[in-house]
């Protein structure tokens, strides 16, 4: 069976309100095209404070690692791209994890 892991990425830091609602629903609309999301920033920043360096790297790492077992990255821009998020995609890219994109049909391969 193919890999249906599909990393969440999107922007956190800044405006986390409206940040964090923007995750849950790419988190959502993943799980409703029959995927399995992980969104570490949803859950991480529930344990670590990401205002403290040393907690904001410890997440950031953790995110890392859980990228490279997903098969797909659904990348949110649609409030920009953040440091974070370059980090991942370059990430996701150099390990053969596959780009996604919310469209109005659905979830679609963009890169690679």
């Amino acid at each position: 069976m193919a890999n249906k892991l599909v990393y969440v990425c999107s922007p956190y830091r800044g405006e986390t309100k409206r940040n964090t609602a923007y995750a849950r629903e790419l988190t959502r609309k993943v799980l409703e095209y029959g995927y399995t999301p992980i969104t570490p920033h949803l859950y991480l920043t529930q344990v670590l404070d990401d205002e403290k360096p040393e907690e904001r790297k410890l997440g950031l790492l953790a995110g890392q690692n859980l990228l490279k077992h997903c098969g797909y990255i659904l990348i949110g821009s649609k409030y920009g791209i953040s440091e974070g998020m370059q980090q991942e995609i370059v990430i996701a890219r150099e390990v053969g994890v596959k780009e996604l994109a919310l469209t109005k049909k659905g979830l679609e391969r963009v890169y690679p």
